[in-house]
């Protein structure tokens, strides 16, 4: 669910824009609306990120393509940032984003995943296919042979919730629970990752910004990426799972990481907690 509050009646874009305007103009103009005039300048950074804002400014499939495009290019400096990049845009988001997407940013994700219909599963091979992922993971300990990645990559997300749940009904835990208990690398955090973005995004992303502003200083990308990107879809829900597994809020998270306008804007998007 989304954290967008839009005003009823929407007001006309000119009025936006004289605000806008009048706010520049202002000797007390505040340093989030300063951060728009950087957007053409590029200079500066007044007390935070104006990259958010940015962000916030693209089209949905733009910013997603931008966001990849960028952790490409960083791939050899943090390539578990750009691993994470790339299994939340192919799997967190709609089959059709996604096309857009790939529009932009050719052939990212090679293959489109039917997005499903909630009452069509087939029961069949949610059995099959439950026990091939406990024998792949639980006996072989081995998540990146050929069965796990046929299933997690081809099933629809209504076919994989179904598969995830007999799981869990069948060996008493739940699949990523015996990811971690299993099995180790790389492919076992990533495959953990593909699961959660599949079927329950916020615990992904709530662990995300939990982990973005864990220790000294932020990571400001990643806490960027998951609020700007998620803000219209499920921000809701990512505040809920945050509360339950961190005993606290996003916004208290937010307040005591960060500062000035870039704080404000992250809050306006993260939306009112009480």
């Amino acid at each position: 669910m989304s954290t967008i509050a839009v005003p009823s009646p929407v007001p006309p874009a000119s009025d936006d824009a004289e605000s806008i305007r009048k706010a520049l103009q202002g000797n007390c103009c505040s340093s989030c609306m300063h951060s728009c005039c950087l957007m053409e300048s590029g200079q500066g950074r007044p007390g935070g990120d104006p990259r958010a804002m940015i962000l916030w400014t693209m089209d949905p499939a733009e910013r997603d393509a931008n966001l990849v495009h960028e952790s490409l290019k960083k791939k050899q400096r943090d390539e578990s940032h750009c691993i994470s990049v790339l299994i939340e845009v192919s799997c967190a988001f709609t089959p059709d984003h996604l096309i857009d997407v790939r529009r932009m940013l050719v052939r990212l994700v090679s293959s489109y995943r039917y997005e499903g219909d909630d009452e069509f599963v087939d029961m069949d091979v949610v059995r099959l296919e439950a026990s091939q992922l406990a024998e792949a993971i639980r006996k072989k300990k081995q998540p990146n042979g050929d069965e796990v990645i046929r299933i997690v990559t081809t099933r629809s997300k209504s076919q994989l919730r179904a598969t995830f749940q007999r799981y869990r009904e069948d060996h008493g835990a739940d699949i990523t629970e015996d990811i971690d208990s299993h099995c180790s690398g790389q492919f076992a955090r990533m495959l953990k990752n593909a699961v959660w973005c599949l079927t329950s995004p916020e615990k992904h992303f709530a662990e995300v910004i939990k982990h973005s502003i864990l220790g000294l200083g932020t990571y400001e990308d990643m806490l960027t990426r998951v609020i700007v990107s998620r803000a219209e879809i499920d921000m809701k829900m990512i505040r809920e799972e945050y509360r339950v597994r961190y005993k606290t809020t996003v916004t208290r998270d937010v307040v005591g990481d960060t500062s000035f306008g870039y704080k404000g804007f992250l809050l306006a998007l993260v939306g009112r907690e009480d």
